[in-house]
């Protein structure tokens, strides 16, 4: 089922927000490590792929990300409307399971589920890499419609 082009666009400018708001890891060392993820990250290279009834579409990272302290995990992401819980292991963090973010696009309802997120610092923790997939279901007009989304992009860190 195909939904129009402004819905596409909509929702790959959905899955540019949920890339700069996806969190990170799985920890058990959080004081020590949490504290060097916080702050704002800037894209310096990356890219998202949405796939819809297997036709995909490619857009690049643009976005700055911001992680903060969190409550209920070592931190979330509070760039966007969508907000991401990680834990911290080490220099990679991961996103909590199961987290789930539904926004509205237009007339469209776009509901984003994130598979697998990571977010890895270098050693000299200014810079770091970051990975993401996941599905994304729109519901428009009565039909809806499950996408795959994929990421890989590289940040610098700009402000603590």
């Amino acid at each position: 089922m195909m939904f129009s082009s402004l819905s596409k666009a909509l929702l790959v400018s959905l899955l540019g927000v949920l890339v700069a708001t996806s969190a990170a890891c799985g920890s058990n060392d959080t004081t020590t490590h949490a504290s060097s993820f916080v702050g704002t990250w800037h894209p310096t290279s990356g890219t998202t792929t949405l796939t819809c009834a297997g036709t995909p579409s490619t857009s690049s990272v643009t976005d700055n990300l911001t992680w903060g302290a969190g409550v209920g995990a070592d931190l979330v992401q509070t760039s966007g409307s969508c907000m991401l819980k990680a834990n911290v292991t080490s220099s990679t963090a991961s996103a909590l399971p199961s987290q789930t973010c539904t926004e509205a696009a237009g007339t469209a309802t776009v509901v984003l589920a994130v598979a697998a997120y990571t977010f890895s610092l270098s050693a000299d923790g200014l810079t770091a890499t970051e990975s993401v997939s996941g599905s994304a279901t729109v519901s428009q007009g009565g039909l809806t419609e499950t996408c795959t989304f994929s990421g890989l992009a590289s940040y610098q860190k700009i402000a603590n």
